[in-house]
């Protein structure tokens, strides 16, 4: 009798601490009425997960009760939380946070044609972004006739070669830009240590990897993050 009066014990305490243990994830939005809520890192410290946020600021990680969870970001103070059974119950659970009072200095950056390749060791440094590439392009192939003298004589001096690579270019630097757009300068130049006078630069040296365009097609920040602080470390041991 003792025996099974221990073993109900052990399994309502096994039960009890199955449902705490229970992974949810919890879906919220940081909200600010003065700064980006874009980047925010979002850290569940039980378990050493994270993400960070989106553009709009929402944010998605897997939680348990009890579990504590950071917001950080150099635009706010931190701020933590420990899950209740209260939040998981929100369906989109709204994070407010305080800007700090550190202001950061004003930075002007170089333009684009400023920055050269070569520095950096890349391939096809010389390839010059030109908006107008796909139009030439369309032009030394006569159109859509292939066969034409022109196109003919523009593929066998390399002029067709030379305008797709600028058309590749375009692409990437587009996709760069697009990427920029998805998180704040003090971003890079906080977490990343980019100096803030060389993240075009940075940018730049990203777009040369081959992977670099499905990065840009991941919707997943916390991949794409992943990928800016690999680059980021080869590309600082440049300075």
């Amino acid at each position: 009798m003792k025996y099974i009066c221990t073993l109900l014990l052990l399994l309502v305490a096994a039960q009890n601490t199955s449902a705490q243990t229970k992974i949810e994830t919890l879906k919220g939005r940081i909200v600010s009425n003065t700064q980006d809520v874009v980047g925010v890192y979002v850290l569940n410290k039980t378990t050493n997960k994270g993400t960070i946020t989106s553009k709009t600021g929402n944010f998605s990680i897997p939680v348990s009760l009890k579990d504590t969870i950071m917001f950080s970001a150099v635009q706010f103070k931190n701020k933590k939380i420990v899950i209740t059974q209260k939040i998981l119950d929100y369906k989109s659970f709204l994070v407010n946070l305080d800007e700090t009072l550190e202001e950061l200095n004003e930075v002007v950056l170089d333009n684009r044609t400023l920055i050269t390749a070569k520095s950096l060791g890349l391939p096809n440094a010389d390839v010059e972004v030109l908006p107008l590439a796909k139009r030439e392009l369309f032009a030394a192939n006569n159109g859509d006739n292939y066969l034409s003298l022109d196109s003919l004589l523009n593929f066998l001096s390399g002029r067709t070669k030379m305008l797709k690579d600028r058309i590749k270019r375009d692409d990437m630097y587009a996709r760069s830009k697009e990427l920029r757009t998805r998180f704040v300068d003090s971003i890079f130049s906080k977490n990343l240590k980019i100096p803030a006078s060389r993240i075009e630069e940075f940018m730049l040296y990203c777009e040369y990897d081959p992977r670099f365009k499905g990065i840009t097609e991941n919707k997943n920040e916390l991949v794409v993050w992943d990928f800016l602080r690999q680059k980021s470390e080869l590309f600082l041991k440049f300075k």
